[in-house]
């Protein structure tokens, strides 16, 4: 029997794997902690099931258990068919604490037996402690308390275990101060070995665990005595995917062929019609961990996404190549925002008859002046800013020399860095950046290409249909001629990864501010903010992809914001496509701030105003006569304009209003508030690179770059994982009532303020 024992340690590196059924173990979470010690149900981090039997020395053991996150119930019968017969119902309680560092559980059961009448109730409790990602401990006491017929004797147990490397793992149990036990691990080519061996005590069987993972949802396990016969088994299923249980490598395609948004619309008759980014990125993550999945195809075929979206793919693709991964980007349609996006890709193929637009950037602003004044409709809106332009196709008939500037810089420089991006992948074409912008500059003079001239262009690589580029990718990197070949799809989900990592976890929270600001998105946000600080997330990130809205609204969630940093708890923003005006503003509430180079970022101003409806109601012939206790009672009224009083009063409050605001941006940034105002205020407008610049957000980057920041500022270690929690993924779709209906023509009157810019590019 010991040189059995040697031989196998010899053999053994040991491994850190899941190993389903190996239950003795109080510093181990083998069976979810269904049945031994109840601390390693909330370690195990995923829901599960596990059913074993073992059959020895004429007993049969059956065991079956289910768990969620922190609840589990599970069923124990043993019996050898010659009297001996006992069955146990186990209710199983577990939470973790201190960001996964300590794990506190319980279990109360109900056990029967032939050996007495009756039911005999039994608490027990336990703690596992993993104070490195490297070492657990543990303790149980089973039948801490008891009621019943039978006075159940109290069992201790307490146990260690080492992992040294990804490989191999080292465990020391003793139960009840009486029996010690050693369990060996090692995985290899998903292989999972373990070895009991025991040390002291009355306990003198050897048994050796094979198990394995299938699918990446099923693990099972067979148990051999030291007898050489397998005498038990298991399975256990766990809905977290385990990236590593896949047996051979594969071609992955990855559809992104929907509206990927940084908020998922959840409304759709038919079918999805938009994905999250985090969605995207929790893909991703699968990919960088599982070592099969070397060879990726992104099929953007019917893609939309902005810029601030496609630069977040773009990174995704860029840390897949970093570990040694290989990418080929497939697009029916070459358009900036899909090139941005597939720009790190190591092969670009495009559909043969997919067209090439490269015609530069541009947008038009639409004129209501005109159509108003014929009605009798006249819009009074006053506002803050020469550059800010939102109400000239209201007030006037042209752009004024402000607004054609801006936009002018604005579009300039937003091309000249997608420009810039495209030549530094270029695949072919003239040697130097320069050459190569020359180039692509010609090419933006042609109203519509095909793909060939894409890829005559050193744009793209080639021209294929979807099911060709596996047999393209096979032979362009590795040579394989595989005419057949296919791919495995798969799509963006929630479904999280099988993290077995004992580190210990911070909790870094996610709020979106997407779209326009108005009053309902403050009011869910507030009410969100104000209950952040009673969470365990350690840091907050506010994603912003907005043109801004409401200012009153904007200034509310600046104070949520700030509110929540007092409190200790740092804020990041990251701008995504657009945080302008009123979006701008709310980036000000976090303590640091990022962009990407092709984010809108600025519009430091504010107009209001109200829409006055004297005209129109004379040419239909209707009349408002006013009942008023004070001059200005009716002030807001559509049917009258302003006095020239009110007007004074309504600029005097969006004078107080900017200042207000440059005193936000100077604050955050540090900027002097003269600066902010006469430089870069007045509704101006920059892309990212430039308020980098001019000091009005503190970095360039995307979600990475917020994470990274967020880490360093809650003073999160290296070794501590980071798990993102979004905060407000609910997208309510609510049919209009007549109700509603009346409350929006009432709430017409009223003077409105916005820090918006709607004509802003939102480019894709």
């Amino acid at each position: 029997m010991k040189k059995f024992a040697v031989s196998i340690l010899a053999f053994c590196a040991a491994a850190f794997a899941y190993i389903p059924g190996e239950s003795r173990f109080v510093s181990l979470e083998g069976d979810h902690g269904l049945f031994a010690n109840p601390a390693g149900l909330a370690a195990f981090d995923s829901w599960g099931a596990l059913v074993d039997y073992q059959f020895d020395d004429g007993i049969s053991a059956f065991r079956v258990g289910g768990n969620l996150d922190h609840w589990g119930v599970s069923f124990d019968y043993r019996q050898d068919g010659e009297g001996f017969d006992e069955s146990r119902w186990n209710l199983v309680h577990s939470t973790d604490l201190l960001n996964r560092y300590l794990f506190l559980g319980s279990r109360f059961t109900a056990f029967r037996s032939a050996d007495f009448g009756g039911t005999e109730w039994m608490y027990s409790l336990g703690a596992m402690i993993r104070p490195f990602r490297n070492v657990s401990l543990g303790y149980s006491c089973d039948n801490l308390l008891y009621v019943g017929p039978e006075s159940m004797k109290r069992v201790h147990n307490v146990g260690a275990t080492l992992r040294l490397g990804r490989s191999f793992g080292v465990s020391y149990d003793l139960e009840d101060w009486e029996e010690h036990r050693l369990l060996l691990e090692m995985e290899l080519y998903n292989l999972r070995v373990g070895f009991k061996l025991p040390i002291y005590g009355d306990d003198d069987k050897y048994t050796i665990t094979l198990s394995s993972s299938f699918g990446g949802y099923t693990d099972m396990s067979v148990k051999v005595f030291d007898d050489f016969l397998p005498k038990g088994g298991s399975m256990g299923i766990h809905r977290a995917r385990n990236p590593r249980a896949t047996f051979s490598a594969q071609i992955v395609r990855v559809p992104l062929n929907m509206q990927v948004s940084e908020v998922e619309d959840e409304f759709a008759f038919f079918r999805r019609n938009s994905i999250g980014i985090l969605k995207v990125r929790n893909l991703f993550e699968h990919l960088f961990n599982d070592p099969s999945c070397g060879l990726v195809v992104l099929d953007f075929s019917g893609y939309r996404g902005n810029l601030g979206v496609s630069a977040e793919i773009n990174r995704m693709v860029q840390r897949h190549k970093a570990r040694g991964g290989k990418v080929v980007a497939y697009l029916d349609d070459v358009r900036p925002s899909v090139l941005l996006a597939a720009s790190s890709a190591d092969r670009i193929v495009v559909e043969p008859s997919a067209h090439f637009t490269w015609r530069g950037l541009g947008g038009g602003v639409l004129f209501y002046k005109g159509l108003l004044d014929k009605l009798g409709v006249k819009v009074e809106f006053l506002r803050h800013g020469a550059y800010k332009s939102a109400v000239e196709p209201y007030v006037a008939d042209s752009m004024s020399a402000e607004a054609r500037e801006n936009s002018e810089t604005l579009y300039k420089d937003l091309w000249g860095v997608l420009e810039s991006n495209v030549a530094n992948n270029r695949r072919g074409g003239a040697a130097s950046l320069e050459q190569r912008k020359a180039q692509l500059d010609s090419l933006a003079n042609v109203p519509l290409v095909t793909a060939k001239y894409a890829m005559q262009a050193g744009i793209v690589d080639t021209t294929l249909y979807i099911d060709q580029v596996p047999a393209y990718a096979l032979k362009t990197f590795f040579d394989l001629d595989a005419p057949y070949a296919k791919f495995s799809t798969w799509k963006p989900g929630e479904r999280r990864m099988f993290n077995e990592s004992w580190a210990p976890r911070a909790s870094v929270a996610l709020l979106n501010i997407d779209g326009t600001i108005d009053g309902k998105m403050e009011a869910e946000v507030s009410e969100t903010l104000r209950k952040l600080p009673s969470t365990d997330a350690q840091a907050l990130i506010v994603r912003i992809s907005s043109p801004g809205g409401s200012a009153i609204a904007s200034d509310k969630i600046w104070h949520a914001l700030r509110n929540v940093s007092g409190q200790g708890i740092p804020v990041v923003a990251s701008i995504g496509s657009v945080g302008a005006s009123g979006g701008y503003y709310i980036a000000c509430g976090a303590d640091a701030i990022f962009a990407e180079d092709y984010s809108i970022v600025g519009s430091i101003g504010i107009y209001g105003g109200k829409v006055d409806l004297s005209g129109l109601l004379q040419k239909v012939g209707l009349k408002t006569e006013f009942v008023k206790t004070h001059e200005h009672s009716d002030a807001e009224s559509f049917a009258r304009p302003w006095t020239d009083e009110e007007k004074a009063a309504l600029q005097d409050y969006m004078d107080d209003f900017y200042n207000r605001f440059t005193g936000v941006v100077s604050k955050a940034t540090g900027v002097p508030q003269a600066t902010v105002d006469t430089a870069y205020g007045g509704g101006r407008v920059m892309i990212g690179y430039k308020a980098y610049e001019a000091g009005l957000v503190h970095g360039l980057g995307g979600m990475d770059a917020a994470i990274a920041a967020a880490r360093q500022m809650a003073d999160i270690g290296a070794s501590t994982d980071i798990e993102l929690v979004q905060l407000n993924t609910d997208s309510d779709f609510i049919v209009p009532s007549p109700r509603a209906l009346l409350d929006y023509i009432v709430d017409f009157e009223q003077t409105r303020f916005w820090a918006i810019e709607p004509s802003l590019l939102m480019y894709e």
